[in-house]
């Protein structure tokens, strides 16, 4: 009789032959049971009427979308060499996030620019319909202006005297009384210099108007106070308006005479140092003011200026004819001194004498 095995751990064989120990061979039968108990259950459960539990499906999860953004370039510096438009490849804006295939344009694009600063406005449309836009500037610089220093001359008009009405009452001319202020954030001087600047801005830096106006001088007497000024300054460039206060002093022919010879005197002495002229005529007055000029006098100055400043090789800046058709916005309640209006017409009369003299040159 064979006697039964004996070890440490006795082996079954499993239906393909391989040994298999006791307890692998009790596990396995324990799962098997559990697993026919289940069925049991079921087939029980689906005949007496009761529904087999419905696999429920998983909630899919959408894809992440990254919020649609449009970042533009930065800003775009061009150069004019002759003042006329020209053509600058835009850079691309660059579209991030939102759903593929993404659109973007800009506009303008590629056209001709101007001198001066142009908005690129772009936008972006993605596969959704959502938008997302932003914008630069395209910015063309005009030729160089062949000057940048210059020295301002005068009298009250060119230190920026304002009238400003004190009370309410009317005086004897139907104005309400004034006084003036001189106020240099206000004068032609420092609107012109911001007008080279915002125009010329790769020479902004460069660009310097000494405003040297002095209230209530007379022609004559700028006469003698110009050398030491020209000496202290040394401007490539004269801006003279002179000759109100002779004519208010002596409101006759020998005033016109005095104020005219005054400011010739000027030109000549700036001349002879080498400094180019810029002679502004006298605006106009605005009648019934307390301070106002005779009218006649007025145009018989300007008519002498128009001839002498030629004459001596300056260029005349007719702010006379800038300023007659809007006087009662561009002269102040005292029928003399230009108001904040007329100060920047003032600025932008001298301002197109001055490009059309030395830009590009």
């Amino acid at each position: 009789m064979r006697r039964p095995a004996t070890g440490p751990a006795a082996t079954a064989t499993g239906m393909i032959g391989f040994p298999m120990s006791w307890p692998t061979v009790v596990a396995r039968s324990r799962r098997s049971w559990r697993l026919l108990l289940v069925v049991l259950a079921t087939v029980t459960a689906v005949a007496c009427g009761d529904d087999a539990p419905t696999p429920v499906a998983p909630t899919p999860i959408p894809p992440t979308v990254q919020p649609f953004a449009l970042q533009c370039p930065a800003d775009v510096l061009g150069q004019s060499t002759s003042g006329a438009p020209v053509s600058i490849q835009v850079p691309a804006a660059t579209a991030t996030g939102g759903v593929l295939p993404v659109t973007v344009s800009c506009s303008p694009a590629g056209a001709p620019f101007p001198v001066g600063s142009t908005r690129v406005t772009c936008g972006a449309t993605d596969a959704r319909g959502s938008t997302a836009s932003c914008s630069f500037n395209v910015n063309v610089a005009p030729p160089p202006l062949g000057r940048t220093t210059f020295l301002a001359f005068g009298d009250s008009m060119t230190a920026g005297e304002v009238t400003v009405p004190v009370g309410t009452a009317l005086g004897l001319d139907g104005f309400p009384n004034f006084r003036q202020i001189v106020v240099p954030a206000e004068s032609y001087p420092t609107k012109l210099v911001t007008l080279m600047r915002a125009r010329y801005f790769t020479q902004a830096a460069q660009f310097v108007v000494t405003n040297a106006g002095l209230p209530r001088e007379w022609a004559a007497d700028g006469a003698s106070r110009l050398p030491g000024v020209l000496t202290s300054t040394n401007p490539q460039v004269l801006l003279l308006l002179a000759g109100a206060n002779d004519i208010e002093a002596v409101p006759t022919s020998t005033g016109v005479s005095t104020g005219l010879n005054g400011l010739l005197t000027m030109v000549r002495t700036a001349r002879q140092r080498g400094v180019a002229v810029f002679v502004g005529t006298l605006p106009p007055v605005r009648p019934g003011g307390r301070l106002s000029l005779p009218v006649a006098l007025v145009q018989t100055f300007n008519d002498g200026i128009r001839a002498g400043a030629a004459r001596e090789g300056a260029v005349v800046v007719d702010l006379h004819a800038a300023m007659a058709a809007n006087v009662t916005t561009l002269i102040g309640i005292d029928g003399l001194h230009p108001t904040e209006a007329g100060y920047q017409r003032m600025a932008e009369t001298f301002f197109t004498a001055i490009r059309t003299t030395y830009e590009g040159r």
